[in-house]
């Protein structure tokens, strides 16, 4: 599994060599670290660049987590999961899978924006810094998260030396002429008002006005965007103004935050009435949103036409209020939280009746946009969807959440979280569904399909996460409500799980005659989704209960019916995922892999953690038939990295599933021994998710892997350490072996300190000269039969 890069950096970094310095050196000492400071001080800009700066002491990566668009504690556990890329296809709860993962990871963490959820965060740092010791955490909050061993580092505005009779200027190393403050107000410039230039006539005025500004960087860039139209001099006599009405001309009373407040209400006065009723407006929104969005819920007959959003949001987007984010799919927009939040307070301002009107549209907007996604789900759409869908994440939770609060909203979340079941699926997001799922069940009481789609959704989530003991009043409810409502497509799909449900705990008598009764209600309805879908899951029960045949032409319909969308990837991997189980179980093993390596690169496209972790199953079956036993392991503990993280139990706990990976598994055991076994088994679980992906896809050559035991100095090595031992002698350096055996670099040190300790060397360069010195011999297994 490959982790999310941290954002990259759109802006110059200024200063903050101190404290990039401090962090550095205190997470040498200690694994939690708290900035604090008040909103717009630079707390997130200066945990990233420290965690750019520190990623190579951590093997297993680095992370950003923000958490400022959250605001439900319970889902605090699932957005880091979700930001580490870990599905929640297990039944536990999303921190003790965390605690799991992290476990023998040597990582760090950045949470960012903790200050509204600091107890949550408190929590579960304490639980991951107890389950991990190897993780290391940077928080960035507005207050200290008390959590035993925290080492808090408070982040100070920028320097700017002290003018005539201003006490309240900011000290500090860098707090000459050319100070920190006064260099971050000259780079913004150059950017915002090509050909402004601080000289000797106008720096006293510009340091003056940092001073002003309290050297917050987020003040000064909102002060930066009106050079445009206003002088320095100008925007100076503007701001006293501004300090004196609050503070009664008293200006060394006034805090640090209130400064930051000043200058963003100074803004807000200066910009248009569009662009303030937008700004009030914009703050609904969580996270990023398109222009079209914007349009759409901000928009108002009385005082903004949806033509006129675009040019107000121009405003604000130059004035630095509302900041352009690009994306694979076009700009977006996001605010920053102190913007928003005070945008927030003027909204509120508005009244309730306003507010309430925004919020309204924001869920009708969102409701749509899941409606039109659930619609393209299974098209050739489904990738551009889903990425439209996770950046809109926020946005959805947002909604979910008002319609949860709001008695008169609740039954448009019901639908919301019902059409949202195919991105809570691919995902891996199962545990949030069913969360969402619940929680919109118990505030919509009104029978409707919508809550009998919810209910069979929820059993057969239920099943994937491997929880099988409280599915029967959901299916039972459902099923009344459907015959109550003639919801023919509903009362197919409830009975299809029914049997499904029943199959999964083990029953079997009735099953096939009732997903045939199911089978021909769908089409009755003229449900040609719902026949494609249950072609690969009742496929499946007739392939593990012995009709390969039927089951292999059932998963071939599946695929008939979506030719005519050869981009969709999720029901066509699972349905050649089936195939190949038939294939294999018929004794068609070539075909059997063929189907494999083209649904487990789709399954790939799609980041499926679940299905790749069954493909890599069946590869590893093929390389016990070929022998390739250090293969076998391999692609079994890559499998079993990957179950840990995404389910409750492996391979589904189907008995055919757990018996042809034993079977493998004893084979190889036999071959290699069982600590060589053990020992390529961990190589495979240490895997990133692409790694394993191409260990699988790796073409197996005819002979053997596990060479036999020669003579001369390293007979005593394992066939790894005999491949290392050979790379040595290259002169590739350890890092470099990684790569090439795709593999942790960790790994790769412990093979080097087992070598020279079975050879009782003590440098690398004598690793070397015994490769030299070695006779003749049968090859070492190649990096392509092995990785």
């Amino acid at each position: 599994m490959t982790l999310p890069e941290l954002p990259a950096e759109t802006t110059s970094f200024i200063g903050r060599t101190v404290e990039l310095a401090r962090i550095a050196t205190v997470l040498d000492t200690t694994r939690l670290v708290t900035l604090t400071g008040p909103g717009g001080v630079g707390k997130t800009r200066t945990a990233v660049r420290a965690a750019h700066r520190m990623r190579d002491r951590f093997d297993n990566g680095v992370s950003l987590v923000p958490l400022s668009a959250l605001s439900d504690p319970e889902l605090l556990a699932n957005t880091v999961a979700s930001a580490l890329h870990l599905p929640e296809q297990s039944a536990l709860p999303a921190a003790d899978v965390l605690a799991a993962y992290l476990a023998d990871k040597r990582m760090l963490l950045v949470l960012d924006t903790c200050e509204h959820l600091v107890d949550a965060c408190a929590m579960l740092c304490d639980q991951l810094l107890r389950s991990a010791p190897d993780l290391h955490i940077i928080a960035t909050s507005r207050q200290p998260l008390d959590v035993p061993g925290e080492q808090i580092l408070p982040v100070p505005p920028l320097s700017v030396p002290a003018g005539p009779g201003e006490p309240g200027a900011v000290k500090g190393k860098g707090a000459g002429e050319d100070c920190d403050a006064l260099r971050l107000f000259t780079d913004r410039a150059s950017a915002a008002a090509p050909g402004f230039e601080v000289t000797d006539d106008n720096r006293a005025d510009v340091l003056s006005l940092c001073r002003r500004l309290d050297g917050i960087p987020l003040a000064i860039e909102l002060a930066v965007s009106r050079l445009r139209t206003l002088s320095v001099e100008a925007m100076l006599g503007r701001l006293d103004h501004r300090f004196r009405l609050l503070t009664g001309g008293r200006r060394t009373t006034v805090a640090r935050h209130q400064t930051l407040r000043t200058t963003i209400e100074w803004s807000h006065e200066l910009s248009t009435p569009e662009e303030r009723s937008l700004w009030a407006r914009l703050s609904v929104f969580a996270g990023e949103f398109r222009l079209e969005a914007a349009e759409a819920v901000c928009s108002d007959e009385e005082d903004l036409a949806e033509w006129e959003v675009l040019d107000a949001l121009i405003g604000l987007v130059e004035k630095s209020v509302v900041l352009k984010v690009e994306t694979e799919e076009g700009d977006r927009y996001r605010m920053l939280d102190t913007i928003r939040e005070f945008g927030q307070e003027k909204l509120a301002e508005a009244g309730h009746v306003a507010e309430q009107h925004v919020r309204k549209r924001h869920v009708a907007y969102f409701l749509d946009e899941c409606g039109r996604f659930d619609a393209e789900w299974l098209t050739d759409g489904q990738t551009a969807w889903m990425r439209r869908i996770a950046h809109d994440q926020a946005n959805m939770r947002a909604a979910l959440e008002h319609c949860v609060a709001t008695p008169a909203l609740a039954c448009e979340g019901l639908r919301m979280a019902t059409r949202l079941w195919g991105y809570w699926h691919c995902a891996g997001l199962l545990t949030e569904g069913r969360y969402w799922l619940r929680r919109t069940l118990d505030t919509c009481a009104q029978p409707c399909p919508e809550r009998v789609k919810a209910l069979w959704l929820s059993s057969w989530y239920m099943d994937l996460q491997g929880e099988r003991g409280d599915n029967w009043p959901l299916l039972d409810e459902a099923e009344a409500l459907a015959r109550r409502l003639g919801d023919d497509a509903g009362l197919a799909w409830t009975l299809a799980f029914r049997h499904h449900t029943r199959y999964f705990r083990g029953l079997t008598d009735g099953v096939a005659d009732g997903f045939d009764d199911a089978r021909r209600r769908m089409g009755e309805a003229g449900d040609e989704t719902a026949l494609m879908m249950s072609g690969f899951f009742v496929g499946f029960f007739h392939i593990m209960t012995g009709a390969t045949g039927e089951g292999v032409s059932l998963c071939d319909d599946s695929l008939r019916r979506i030719e005519g969308n050869p981009a969709e990837g999720w029901s066509r991997g699972w349905a050649l995922w089936v195939k190949s189980v038939g294939l294999w179980l018929k004794g068609d093993h070539q075909h059997s892999v063929e189907t494999a390596r083209e649904g487990i690169r789709i399954k790939d496209a799609l980041r499926d953690v679940m299905g790749i972790a069954h493909f890599l199953e069946g590869f590893a079956w093929h390389a016990a038939e070929l022998r390739h036993f250090e293969r076998v392991a391999a692609l079994q503990g890559a499998a079993d990295g990957l179950w840990r993280r995404a389910s409750k139990e492996p391979r589904f706990g189907i008995p055919i599933l757990h018996e042809l990976h034993q079977h493998a598994a004893d084979l190889a055991r036999e071959t290699l021994g069982a600590g060589a076994y053990h020992e390529a088994f961990s190589e495979g679980t240490a895997l990133t998710m692409d790694a394993a992906v191409r260990l699988a896809l790796t073409e197996n050559g005819a002979a053997p892997e596990v060479p036999p035991q020669r003579r001369g100095p390293a007979e005593g090595l394992t066939p790894r350490e005999r491949q290392v031992a050979a790379l040595v002698a290259q002169g590739l350096t350890n890092r470099e072996i990684a790569e090439k055996l795709v593999v942790s670099k960790r790994t790769v040190d412990s093979h080097v300190e087992h070598i020279l300790a079975k050879l009782g060397f003590s440098a690398r360069s004598q690793i070397a000269a015994m490769h030299d010195e070695e006779p003749p011999g049968p090859s070492e297994p190649s990096e392509g039969t092995r990785a």
